[in-house]
């Protein structure tokens, strides 16, 4: 019998690694192979590929955003051919799946599948964690002991795997499970860590050099869970000869003196830091179960923001008790913090959680479909939600690229209201007519810093100058027209060629100067670009021409 594994991954990028597992716990009596695709690739064209297969049976991996796709897509196969037995699992059905047994399925595994999926395929009697229209197992949600899937053949190095792996991430699991529980999240119903043995992680990870992927990422809840654990890992990991980062889930309140001098002092480069806070307002996380030492996370977060690590660090818009002003006032901390960049998510009321069989007390409205995102609480109404959506979309196309932060922290740092600025900029960009250029969010952004008259609109002019020419590989167009008179250009490029700052023939074909802001004031910046489309060579000068 043939068996095909499949899901829609969110990008190509992306790979299942619940998938891998599957296959290397798979049943040699079955014939199994993996076909993964994506929510945008045609479901017409998916289900004929997998039907022309001729599988007799599909395993489906669910999961918050492929669920709408997934169901359509189960409809398409049936459809085609009806004989075809079709079993589904992953978090998306593992705690909610009533009206999934209303398709033409054949059952839902709920929880860890490489054991019952192959009972499932098997049609054995006694299956944990499986439904169907006329069964219902007495262990609600499968496990399986980890120790047993060191046993396996490792499902990070398969070889129909090795040819795309450099375009795509490697998804690694050292644990499973999460010791907090956050009533928004599925990973609290699962609150028993349980972890892999070193000895095999270690393994793993030695076997990651002379590899190639776009980045690890770790799939753990908590890394830094057990600590001396964990700093073995990054120890090991910064170790390696690989050429590509490593990014961890970790909670920063908790993580001991050794782990943060550790990192302060490791190849940058090498790491990169997921932080939860979500909120600064205390009622708030202890309506949600969140237990965080607000003092030790900010003082941590500008420790390894100070040595520059990498650190993305989230909020949440739309937990209980917290109002427009509130999330004001955590985004503004949490900015102030100088993190890499900075997540502001709505709430989305996940199937299973807490948090969503809470609803009604807390006055939740919410899609009824995937992703389930809140619209309006007791708290926030509907407009204010689409503030801090307008602030979640300046933040992430003019912070976190790196697009505009530097003008974006220096206003900060003179007074400028930084939540304000953000949903202003954002509804600029949501009001846009047309596709939005790199040069149009410089010139909204100016609007918007210029229309709050907290200062010069020439410093302002000259902050944005400085982020804006380094976005380019060539010469682009001027941001403003009106700042150095073509009488004073001329006058610089004769004072600098005269005293060898600059070859003559590159300042003139390559050359291009602009106020920019340097040393907390106004100043020259001369921008060298190249033929070989480099990011250009910046050289900053006093307003009279005075190298600096």
């Amino acid at each position: 019998m043939k068996v095909i594994l499949t899901t829609l991954n969110a990008k190509f990028i992306h790979t299942s690694l619940a998938l891998r597992w599957l296959y290397v716990a798979r049943d040699a009596a079955f014939d199994t192979e993996i076909q993964e695709y994506t929510i945008r690739d045609n479901l017409d064209e998916v289900a004929l590929k997998l039907v022309e297969s001729k599988p007799d049976i599909i395993g489906l991996s669910i999961y918050i955003w492929n669920q709408e796709e997934s169901k359509e897509l189960v409809r398409k196969i049936a459809k085609l051919n009806a004989s075809i037995r079709i079993l589904i699992g992953g978090p998306e059905v593992s705690y909610e799946y009533s009206d999934w047994l209303s398709l033409p399925i054949e059952g839902v595994l709920r929880g860890e599948g490489e054991i019952s999926f192959w009972k499932a395929c098997r049609q054995e009697e006694e299956i944990e964690g499986f439904v169907s229209k006329t069964v219902q197992s007495e262990i609600a949600y499968a496990k399986v002991d980890l120790r047993w899937l060191e046993t396996l053949e490792s499902p990070y190095f398969l070889a129909f795997d090795l040819e795309n792996q450099k375009n795509r991430y490697l998804y690694i699991e050292t644990s499973r499970g999460c010791p907090y529980r956050c009533s928004y999240c599925l990973s609290s119903l699962d609150n028993q860590v349980r972890l892999y043995s070193e000895e095999y992680i270690m393994n793993i990870l030695k076997q990651l050099e002379g590899k190639s992927c776009k980045q690890v990422k770790f799939l753990d809840r908590t890394f830094n869970v057990k600590p001396e654990r964990a700093l073995k890992i990054a120890k090991c990991i910064e170790q390696l000869n690989v050429d590509f980062s490593f990014q961890f889930e970790v909670v920063l309140d908790t993580m001991n003196e050794a782990m943060l001098s550790f990192f302060e002092h490791a190849n940058k480069e090498r790491f990169r830091f997921e932080v939860g806070v979500q909120s600064f307002n205390q009622h708030t996380l202890n309506s949600v179960h969140r237990v965080q030492d607000l003092d030790k996370l900010v003082a941590n977060i500008k420790r390894l923001s100070l040595a520059g690590c990498i650190l993305h660090v989230d909020l949440i818009g739309g937990l209980p008790y917290e109002d427009l002003n509130s999330f004001k006032d955590s985004y503004t901390r949490l900015f102030a913090c100088g993190a890499t960049e900075i997540q502001v998510g709505i709430l989305k009321l996940l199937k299973g959680t807490t948090l969503r069989n809470q609803a009604s007390n807390y006055g939740f409205v919410y899609e009824e479909g995937s992703p389930y995102t809140i619209l309006e609480t007791s708290w926030l109404s509907s407009e204010e939600i689409n503030v801090i959506e307008n602030v979640y979309q300046a933040t992430e196309k003019c912070y976190n690229n790196g697009r505009i932060r530097g003008t974006l922290d220096t206003c900060f740092q003179m007074g400028y209201p930084i939540f304000e600025v953000m949903s202003l900029l954002g509804l600029k960009m949501k009001e846009f007519d047309g596709q939005v250029q790199i040069r149009d969010y410089f010139l909204m952004a100016f609007d918007v810093l210029s229309t709050m008259k907290l200062s010069d609109p020439l410093i302002i002019k000259a902050l944005l100058n400085t982020d804006y020419y380094m976005n380019f590989r060539q010469n682009p167009k001027p941001l403003f027209n009106d700042e150095i008179s073509g009488e004073k250009k001329k006058e610089l490029y004769k004072l600098w060629i005269n005293r060898q700052y600059f070859d003559e023939q590159i300042l003139y074909n390559y050359g291009k100067i602009r106020l920019g802001f340097y040393k907390n004031q106004i100043m020259i910046q001369t921008l060298i670009y190249d033929a070989k489309q480099n990011y250009p060579k910046r050289y900053w000068f006093s307003l009279e021409g005075e190298k600096q």
